[in-house]
C-alpha cells in the first residue's frame, strides 16, 4: 500500500524540521512527500532541500504563494498514493500512523476514510484537550458518511480538520470544486467529504500533534485588515459548504438538521466577534449567508 503525505508549506522555517522529522520516523516507509513550498520567504524552500537529500520519498514543488487551499490542491494533483494525509508544516505526526492506517485499510478493503486522534501542543490549562477526538462513532467499526456527520455533529466537537483523516485518493477529486481559500478551507471542505463518503473507520490511536502556538500562521493574523479577509474567507467557506451539503441531502435523501443548526451558531459568534466597522461593511454578505442555513 503506499501513501502520499501532502504537505503545504509556507515560512514554516520554525517548526518544518520537527515535521520532517516526525514524517521520516514513520515504521512504515512505503509513501511520498509531496512537499508543496507556497512562495515561502524565509528558510523553509532550503530546509526542503536539504531534507530531500536525505531522504528521497520527498518531492518539492515551489510556487507562488496562492494559499494553502491551491497548495493542497498542487500537492494532490501531483501525488501518486492509494490514500492521503494532508498535514500541516507546524505539527507532526507519531511514528505508528502509517502502519495503522494500513491495518485498518486492510481490514475493511473498501474504506474511503481512516479518522485517527490528535493531541494538542501547548494547550492552555482550561481548554478542552479532547476537542478533536470523539467518541460518538465506536472505534474499528464501518460507519457511513451520514452516519459521522450526524455522530459527530452532536459530540461537540471539533472533526473538519484535513489532519485527521487518511482519504481513499478517489474522494479528494470532491476537492476540484472547493473555492482557493487562504483561511477556513478545513470548514468548507471536510463536511462535504466526509458526507459524500460511503465507508469511514474511526482508530483509538493518537497520530497526529497539532501545534496551538504558532503565531505566524495565518489563522493567527490581528489588525483591522487581517480580521476582513479571515470573515471573507470564513464566507466563501460557508457558503460552498451549505450548497454542497444541500446537494448530498438531495442526493441521499436525508437532512443534517443538527449540522446545519451548528453552522448556523458559528456563523451568528463570527458576525458577533467583528468590531461594528467590519459589522456594518459586511452585513449583507452576513445576511446572505444566513439564508443558506
Amino acid at each position: 500500500m503506499y501513501f502520499s503525505i501532502i504537505l503545504p508549506v509556507y515560512n514554516a522555517e520554525k517548526f518544518l524540521r520537527d515535521c520532517l522529522e516526525s514524517i521520516d520516523a514513520q515504521t512504515y516507509k512505503n509513501y511520498e512527500v509531496i512537499a508543496v513550498n507556497d512562495g515561502s520567504t524565509d528558510s523553509s524552500k532550503s530546509i526542503l532541500e536539504e531534507y530531500a537529500k536525505k531522504n528521497n520519498r520527498i518531492r518539492i514543488f515551489n510556487c507562488e504563494n496562492h494559499g494553502v487551499t491551491s497548495a493542497r490542491k498542487r500537492g494532490i494533483a501531483n501525488s501518486n498514493g492509494e490514500y492521503l494525509l494532508l498535514i500541516d508544516a507546524d505539527d507532526t505526526v507519531n511514528p505508528e500512523l502509517l502502519s495503522h492506517v494500513k491495518e485498518t485499510v486492510e481490514k475493511f478493503p473498501d474504506i474511503d476514510l481512516v479518522r485517527f486522534k490528535a493531541y494538542i501542543v501547548n494547550d492552555k490549562e482550561d481548554e478542552d484537550h479532547e476537542l478533536y477526538n470523539t467518541t460518538a462513532t465506536p472505534f474499528n467499526a464501518l460507519i457511513s458518511g451520514v452516519e459521522a456527520i450526524n455522530a459527530w455533529t452532536k459530540s461537540n466537537k471539533r472533526f473538519e480538520l484535513f489532519w485527521l483523516y487518511a482519504v481513499k485518493r478517489e474522494k479528494m477529486s470532491l476537492m476540484e470544486s472547493c473555492p482557493d481559500l487562504r483561511t477556513a478551507g478545513d470548514y468548507g471542505f471536510i463536511p462535504v467529504l466526509v458526507a459524500n463518503c460511503e465507508n469511514i473507520v474511526m482508530i483509538d490511536y493518537v497520530g497526529y500533534n497539532y501545534t496551538m502556538d504558532n503565531k505566524s500562521s495565518l489563522s493567527h493574523e490581528i489588525g483591522h485588515d487581517a480580521a476582513r479577509r479571515k470573515a471573507q474567507n470564513f464566507l466563501k467557506a460557508y457558503n460552498y459548504l451549505m450548497d454542497q451539503i444541500k446537494m448530498v441531502e438531495e442526493k441521499k435523501q436525508v437532512s443534517f438538521d443538527e449540522f446545519h443548526q451548528d453552522w448556523r451558531r458559528r456563523l451568528k459568534k463570527r458576525y458577533k466577534f467583528l468590531d461594528d466597522d467590519l459589522k456594518l461593511e459586511l452585513k449583507e454578505d452576513f445576511d446572505q449567508a444566513f439564508q443558506k442555513a
